[in-house]
C-alpha cells in the first residue's frame, strides 16, 4: 500500500509544467539525473522510469518503482553587438549578459510490470527550452523602443511519454511511446521589428503574454542482448511532434505560428566487461533543420555590402519570407548529431559512481547570429559525474554535477546589427529520488559485491521548498536612498514579488534538534523610478539575490506525525543589481556586486507521509537591507 500511495502522489505531481534550459541544440543532454551523470546516454542503457523517454524498450529493464526530483540550471548567456565597417544602422552598441541564472527542473515518472513480458511506464521530462532576458535591447533602433527595454523570450517544452515495452523473448525487447506535448512561449522587446515590412502581422511578434502549443507524438525502441548479456544494443526513432500554434505569435514563427518537435533518432551500445562495470555511448541525429521555424535561414550576412539591411530574405523575397509566413524567416538552426559516453562503476553493494561526455557541434551557422542574440544555443562540449547511493533496500539516492564549457561564436556584417558575438555556458546540479519495491532484473548485480564500508547515513536528510520571494518595502528603500545620496525627489513602483526555491541537506541529532544548511534562490524584484527633481528623469532598476544558509533547526511534535519547526542561523547573501538611468544629461547604465552575512530565522511545519518522506511548509526572513521574504512548501527525504 505505501508503494501504491507513493505512486499516487507522483502521478498527480505530473500536471506541474517547469522551465528547462537545454544544451544539445535546445534538447535536454539527457532524460534523468541518472542519465545526465553518463553524460545523457539511455538508448542502450537504463534503470529508471526516466530512462523510458530515451527508449521506451528500456521498460524491461526497470523495474517497479517511482522516481522523483530535480535539477538546478545556471545558464549564463551572453551577446555583444557592436560596429563594423559601415556602421550599425541606428541599432544599439554594447555588450548585455542575460538575468535570471538559476532555474528548477523537476523530474518525475514511474514503471512497473504488468506480467513476464508485458511492462508499461509514464515519466514527465523536460525536453528542452530557451530563456533569455537582456535589460538592454541590442534591438533597439533609433530608440525603437528604449534602449532599457528588456528583450528576450522564454520557451519551454515538456514531454509526457507514455510507454509500453514488451520482451519477444530473453535477448529483445521492443517499446512504444505515445509522447504528449506542451510548449509555453512568450517574446518581449522585438517592438524595432514592426518598422520595418518583414511581418505578415505586426501585432502578433511581441510583448502578447505567455501562448501555449500542445501536440503529440511516438516513440519507437529496440533492445537487444548479445554475448551473454555483456553488450547491448538500443535504436530509437522520435517522430515529429506536431504541435497547434502559437496564434499570439503567428508573425513571429513560420507557418502563421507553427513550432513543431523535431524528428529525432539514435543508436545506443552498452558494454559490460564485469557486472558492476557499464560502459556506454550513444549517437543522436536531431533534424531541427526540418522545423521550418527552427530551420528556415532569416537575417544572415550581408551579401554585397550595401548596409545592414540588405539581402534579409523577407526584403529582397518579400512576401514569401515575411516571418510569420509559410516560408517565412526562422533561425536558420542545421540538423545536429550529438555524441553520447558514459562510464558507471560499482564500488560496493551501496554505492554507484559515473562519469560522462557528451558533445554536439553546435546548429547555429556563424552567418545566423542576427536572431540568434536571443536563443545563445552555441554550447557543444558536456562534462559529468554523478553517483547512486541505496540508502535501503527501497530508496536510491542519485546525484549528478555536470559542466557545460562556453563556446563563442561571432560574426560581423551580419544584416540587421552588423558585427555579433554570442556565447553561454552552464553549470548544472541535479538529485533525485527512487522508490524501489522491484529493481529489475539486472541493476542489483551492477552494484559492486563489496559490503558498504563508509559513512552512516543514519540521521541525515535533503530536500526541496519551492514558492516565492518577497522585498516587502523596497520602493520606499529605493525612494529614500535616492533623497540621501544624491538629494532626489522620486516615486518608485516596484514589482517585489517572484518565485523563490531553496535545496536543503541536515543532520538531526534526536526528535527535537538538527542542523541544516542550504542554498536559497530569492530571485529578482525590480522597481522603476520617476524623478520629479531637480530635474525630471528615469531610473530602472533591477536585483537579485541568492543565499547560502545555515541554521539551526529546533522540532516540537504534536503529533506522531506533525512536527512544529523553527529555525535561526546566518545566510551569506550575494547580490547582483543593475540599473539604467535617463535624464536631460542622457543615458547612463551601470552593474554592481554585493556579497554580505546577515541573520535568517523561520518557522514551519512538517508532515510525515511515509517512515522516510516528509512534507514540509515554512516561512523564512532573510534579515539583510531588503528584508526579503521566503514562502516555500515542498519535501524532505530521510536517509
Amino acid at each position: 500500500m505505501r508503494f501504491t500511495l507513493k505512486h499516487a502522489a507522483l502521478a498527480a505531481a505530473c500536471l506541474a509544467a517547469f522551465p528547462v534550459h537545454a544544451t544539445n541544440g535546445y534538447f535536454l543532454p539527457g532524460f534523468g539525473v541518472r542519465s545526465q551523470g553518463m553524460g545523457g546516454v539511455g538508448i542502450a542503457y537504463g534503470r529508471d522510469s526516466l530512462s523510458t523517454a530515451a527508449n521506451p524498450a528500456n521498460a524491461v529493464n526497470t523495474g517497479m518503482r517511482g522516481d522523483m526530483g530535480f535539477a538546478v540550471f545556471n545558464p549564463e548567456r551572453h551577446a555583444q553587438v557592436f560596429d563594423g565597417p559601415g556602421g550599425s544602422f541606428g541599432f544599439f552598441s554594447g555588450d548585455v549578459e542575460s538575468d535570471s541564472k538559476y532555474f528548477l527542473v523537476p523530474e518525475m515518472g514511474f514503471s512497473m510490470p504488468l506480467d513476464d513480458k508485458l511492462h508499461v511506464a509514464v515519466a514527465v521530462v523536460g525536453n528542452g527550452g530557451m530563456n533569455t532576458t537582456y535589460r538592454e535591447n541590442f534591438f533597439s533602433f533609433f530608440g525603437i523602443p528604449p534602449r532599457d527595454t528588456t528583450v528576450g523570450i522564454d520557451m519551454l517544452q515538456l514531454l509526457v511519454p507514455i510507454s509500453a515495452a514488451y520482451k519477444v523473448n530473453e535477448d529483445h525487447a521492443v517499446g512504444a511511446s505515445l509522447v504528449l506535448a506542451e510548449t509555453r512561449f512568450r517574446a518581449y522587446g522585438l517592438q524595432a521589428f514592426q518598422s520595418f515590412p518583414i511581418l505578415t502581422d505586426p501585432t502578433k511578434l511581441t510583448n502578447n503574454g505567455f501562448d501555449y502549443s500542445y501536440g503529440a507524438g511516438i516513440k519507437l525502441g529496440w533492445l537487444g542482448e548479445f554475448m551473454d548479456d555483456k553488450l547491448t544494443v538500443g535504436l530509437t526513432y522520435a517522430s515529429r511532434t506536431w504541435m497547434t500554434k502559437f496564434d499570439k505569435y503567428s508573425s513571429l514563427f513560420a507557418e502563421q505560428g507553427d513550432f513543431d518537435i523535431p524528428e529525432n533518432y539514435g543508436i545506443g551500445i552498452a558494454i559490460k566487461p564485469v557486472k558492476n562495470l557499464v560502459i556506454a555511448a550513444d549517437v543522436l541525429r536531431i533534424n531541427y533543420n526540418d522545423i521550418a521555424s527552427i530551420g528556415n535561414r532569416g537575417p544572415g550576412t550581408d551579401p554585397d555590402g550595401l548596409g545592414p539591411l540588405s539581402g534579409i530574405p523577407a526584403l529582397d523575397d518579400a512576401p514569401n519570407f515575411k516571418l510569420g509566413a509559410d516560408d517565412g524567416m526562422g533561425f536558420g538552426w542545421d540538423n545536429q548529431t550529438v555524441y553520447k559516453l558514459g562510464v558507471q562503476y560499482g564500488v560496493n553493494n551501496r554505492l554507484q559512481v559515473r562519469a560522462g561526455f557528451n558533445y554536439g557541434k553546435s546548429p547555429i551557422p556563424d552567418d545566423q547570429l542576427t536572431f540568434n542574440t536571443l536563443a545563445p544555443a552555441t554550447v557543444e562540449k558536456h562534462y559529468s559525474v554523478g553517483f547512486t547511493y541505496r540508502a535501503n533496500d527501497n530508496l536510491e539516492v542519485s546525484g549528478t554535477y555536470m559542466y557545460v564549457a562556453s563556446n563563442v561564436q561571432s560574426n560581423c556584417s551580419q544584416n540587421i546589427v552588423d558585427c555579433v558575438q554570442i556565447d553561454m555556458h552552464q553549470n548544472i546540479w541535479g538529485l533525485t529520488m527512487g522508490w524501489v519495491l522491484d529493481p529489475g532484473p539486472v541493476a542489483l548485480e551492477e552494484y559492486g559485491e563489496g559490503d558498504w564500508a563508509g559513512i552512516n547515513f543514519d540521521g541525515w536528510y535533503a530536500g526541496l521548498g519551492i514558492g516565492q520571494s518577497h522585498y516587502p518595502d523596497i520602493a520606499s528603500d529605493i525612494d529614500a536612498s535616492l533623497a540621501t545620496t544624491f538629494g532626489l525627489t522620486s516615486s518608485t513602483s516596484a514589482n517585489t514579488r517572484s518565485e523563490g526555491w531553496k535545496v536543503y541537506a541536515g543532520y538531526k541529532f534526536n526528535d527535537y534538534f538538527a542542523l541544516e544548511g542550504g542554498f536559497a534562490n530569492l530571485n529578482d524584484f525590480t522597481a522603476n523610478s520617476t524623478i520629479t527633481s531637480p530635474g525630471p528623469g528615469t531610473l530602472y532598476s533591477n536585483v537579485e539575490t541568492k543565499a547560502w544558509t545555515l541554521a539551526a533547526v529546533g522540532s516540537y511534535p504534536i503529533s506522531p506525525k506533525v512536527d512544529l519547526m523553527g529555525k535561526i542561523g546566518a545566510a551569506y547573501l550575494l547580490s547582483n543589481g543593475s540599473a539604467i538611468a535617463s535624464g536631460t544629461g542622457g543615458v547612463a547604465a551601470f552593474r554592481a556586486e554585493d556579497d554580505r552575512y546577515d541573520p535568517y530565522y523561520g518557522l514551519g511545519v512538517s508532515y510525515a507521509v511515509f517512515d522516510n518522506l516528509d512534507l514540509r511548509a515554512e516561512w523564512e526572513r532573510f534579515d539583510s537591507n531588503e528584508g526579503i521574504d521566503l514562502i516555500t512548501a515542498g519535501f524532505a527525504v530521510k536517509f
